[in-house]
């Protein structure tokens, strides 16, 4: 009687044996699954890269009016120009965040734009018009250029292929008008009607010379040399 209970206490001994290393090891797997899926989500999160310094340009076109931008970026500070090569022209100063672009500029004009690989793709809105673009990164001398002289300004786009598209800047508006329109409290399209199209602009000089990251030409028959534009290019 005796062995029979000695017996009956060492099979209950093993039977706990076993339910315990069962246990253990469905936890060792349970922690080890949910290890290689924290991982999985965390590499899978990482958000796209931008450039440290680059340039990109893109001709665009809607409703048929042809458009062409330079977009400049140096790490977080984004400077662009938007022109037609005839009469209009818009210009935006703001950052990136992310790799995202969202900038109003002071005549309302709106800018808008993500990296995508290896270009840039967004849309502008200038006088209510909306272009979409996909921007190329460029190398010199292609990009952006501009200059003042004594309240002028002419800018230019330098596209790869060597082909030029600027807008000079003749004046027209001033701060009373901002003023004006500020007291008037006017929605944009009103805003842009009454202030924005009161600028007097021009085609800029399109004989230019490119040397050392610098744009020689003229403004009313005077000779400038024009700056390249980076993305920390800023004026008034």
């Amino acid at each position: 009687m005796a062995d029979m209970k000695t017996l009956l206490r060492t099979l209950l001994v093993m039977v706990l044996g076993l339910v315990v290393l069962g246990t253990l090891s469905a936890c060792s797997g349970g922690s080890s699954t949910e290890a290689s899926s924290s991982s999985s989500t965390s590499s899978s999160s990482t958000p796209a890269s931008s450039p440290k310094a680059a340039t990109y340009v893109a001709d665009m076109e809607a409703d048929g009016k042809k458009m062409t931008i330079g977009i400049s970026v140096d790490g977080d500070q984004i400077a662009a120009y938007a022109c037609n090569g005839v009469d209009d022209e818009a210009w935006f100063f703001g950052t990136q965040t992310d790799g995202k672009v969202d900038v109003t500029n002071k005549f309302r004009d709106t800018l808008a734009a993500s990296f995508a690989g290896s270009d840039l793709t967004g849309d502008v809105v200038m006088n209510g018009t909306t272009y979409t673009f996909t921007a190329a990164a460029v190398a010199d001398p292609a990009g952006v250029y501009t200059v003042d002289l004594d309240g002028i300004r002419s800018s230019w786009i330098v596209r790869p292929d060597g082909s030029v598209t600027g807008v000079q800047f003749n004046g027209g508006i001033t701060g009373r008008d901002f003023e004006q329109a500020e007291l008037q409290q006017l929605n944009t399209a009103q805003f842009q009607a009454q202030v924005r199209n009161k600028r007097v602009l021009q085609q800029a000089d399109q004989a230019v010379s490119l040397q050392n990251r610098t744009l020689t030409s003229k403004i009313n028959g005077r000779s400038v040399t024009a700056r390249t534009v980076t993305g920390t290019t800023r004026f008034g």
